[in-house]
C-alpha cells in the first residue's frame, strides 16, 4: 500500500519513457512480488502486485512517483501518487522548497479515492543533521466527498556513518471535523548490499474506530539484500495506520519481492566493503592514497582538489555540474584541480578515477537514496566581500 506523503522523489513508471537528456538524474526501480494483507481484522487478502517507482532530479527540482496493481481472488486494487517539488537557492543552510502530490486509487469493490496536496517548507541543512517547518492545503475524495484538507510538518534528521534517522510530527484537518496528529520516527540503514528500514508511529487526536489494533500506534520493518548490482530481495511486514483523509482502513501485511533497478547504484563509498566485511581488493590502495579538499577562489569560484599521485585521469560530477563528468587538471604533487562556479549551500558530488566507479571523495558524509544510489555530501560557503 503506498503511503500518500512518501512518495517524494518517485513517479509512475510511464514518466520513465520521456528522454532522459532533459533531466538531471533518473532512477527508477519495480518491484515483484506477494502480499498477505490483512484488514480491519477482519478481512484477509492474499494475492501478486507489481509495484514501478521513478524519480527525476534537476538541480533545484524533483519530479517523481510510485504505483502498485495487485491481483487478489476478488479482482484487481490500483493506486498511485505523483509528488513535484522546486527549492529555492541556498541562504546560508537555509532552503526554501514548494511542493505538490497528487493521487488516486481504485479497487475491486468499486470504491475509488483521490487527493491533491500542496505546501511549503523551509529547510534548515548541515552536514550531518537539519530540520524543516512547512504547511500546505488542499482537497481529499474519499469516493463520495470532496473535502478540505489542512496540516502542519515538523521534522528533522541526523546522520552518522551508515544510519540515518528521521523525526516528524504532522498535525492534520479534515473538513473541519476531524483533526488529528501523527508523531513518526523512521530508521534506514546500509552497508555493502544490505539495507534495512523501519518506522515507529503514533497517533494523537480523532482516531475513529481502532482498526486492526493499529489505530493509534504502527511500525513497520524491511529489509533488502542486493543479490546482484541491479535486483534484490525485499521482505517487509508490519502494521499501518487508517487514513483518515481517503477512507482507508488500517490493517497488517507481510510482503516478499524482487526489485530490479534501473542501474546499479551509481557511486559506492571508498569505504565500502564486500559481502565478507573486508575492503574491495580492486583499487583499495589507491584508494586509500585519495584525498580531497575545497578551496575558495575569486568570483564566486571553488577549486575542488583530488590527491590522486597514480592517478591517470581523475574526473568529478555533482549537481552543480547537471550530473556532467568534469575532468580535472593534473597538478604537482600528485594533486589534479578544477575550479567550478559553486554556489553557497549544500550539494551532492561523486568522484572517478581512470574512468572507473563514482565513488563518494573521502571525508565527505555519504547520502544513500531509496534507489540505493550514494553521493558525498559538499557544503560550499562564500565569505561575504
Amino acid at each position: 500500500m503506498i503511503r500518500w506523503g512518501a512518495v517524494a522523489r518517485q513517479t509512475l513508471l510511464s514518466v520513465a519513457l520521456a528522454p532522459a537528456a532533459w533531466a538531471q538524474r533518473i532512477s527508477s526501480s519495480v518491484d515483484i512480488g506477494g502480499a498477505a494483507m490483512r484488514y480491519a481484522d477482519s478481512l484477509t487478502a492474499n494475492g501478486g502486485s507489481v509495484s514501478p517507482a521513478l524519480a527525476i532530479e534537476w538541480p533545484r527540482a524533483t519530479l517523481g512517483g510510485a504505483a502498485t496493481v495487485s491481483r487478489f481472488a476478488s479482482g484487481l486494487s490500483s493506486q498511485g501518487a505523483m509528488n513535484a517539488s522546486v527549492f529555492s537557492h541556498a541562504a546560508g543552510l537555509f532552503v526554501a522548497e514548494l511542493e505538490g502530490t497528487a493521487g488516486a486509487s481504485a479497487h475491486q469493490d468499486g470504491t475509488r479515492t483521490g487527493q491533491a496536496l500542496g505546501g511549503f517548507r523551509g529547510h534548515l541543512m548541515a552536514d550531518h543533521s537539519g530540520a524543516w517547518l512547512g504547511g500546505g492545503m488542499g482537497r481529499t475524495w474519499d469516493g463520495q466527498t470532496w473535502r478540505n484538507v489542512l496540516n502542519a510538518e515538523l521534522a528533522g534528521w541526523f546522520k552518522a556513518d551508515n544510519v540515518t534517522l528521521v523525526a516528524s510530527t504532522t498535525p492534520t484537518s479534515v473538513a473541519d471535523t476531524v483533526r488529528y496528529t501523527d508523531s513518526q520516527l523512521s530508521m534506514h540503514w546500509s552497508r555493502s548490499v544490505v539495507e534495512l528500514g523501519g518506522e515507529i508511529g503514533f497517533r494523537a487526536g480523532a482516531t475513529g474506530a481502532v482498526v486492526g489494533g493499529s489505530g493509534r500506534r504502527w511500525g513497520s520493518v524491511a529489509t533488502t539484500a542486493w543479490v546482484a548490482p541491479n535486483v534484490g530481495v525485499v521482505l517487509s511486514g508490519g502494521t499501518y495506520p487508517i487514513d483518515l483523509t481517503q477512507g482507508f482502513p488500517g490493517g497488517r501485511f507481510v510482503t516478499l519481492s524482487l526489485r530490479i533497478r534501473s542501474s546499479p547504484p551509481a557511486v559506492e563509498s571508498s569505504r565500502s566493503a564486500d559481502a565478507s566485511g573486508a575492503a574491495p581488493a580492486n583499487g583499495a590502495n589507491r584508494e586509500a592514497s585519495l584525498s580531497f579538499r575545497t578551496l575558495p577562489t575569486d568570483g564566486g569560484q571553488v577549486q575542488l582538489e583530488v590527491h590522486a599521485p597514480d592517478a591517470r585521469s581523475v574526473e568529478v560530477s555533482g549537481d552543480f555540474t547537471s550530473w556532467r563528468p568534469v575532468p580535472l587538471s593534473r597538478a604537482s604533487g600528485g594533486r589534479w584541480v578544477v575550479s567550478l562556479p559553486i554556489p553557497s549551500g549544500t550539494h551532492q558530488i561523486n568522484v572517478r578515477v581512470n574512468g572507473e566507479r563514482w565513488m563518494v571523495p573521502p571525508g565527505l558524509p555519504p547520502i544513500t537514496d531509496e534507489f540505493g544510489g550514494v553521493a558525498g555530501l559538499l557544503v560550499i560557503e562564500h565569505k561575504a566581500p
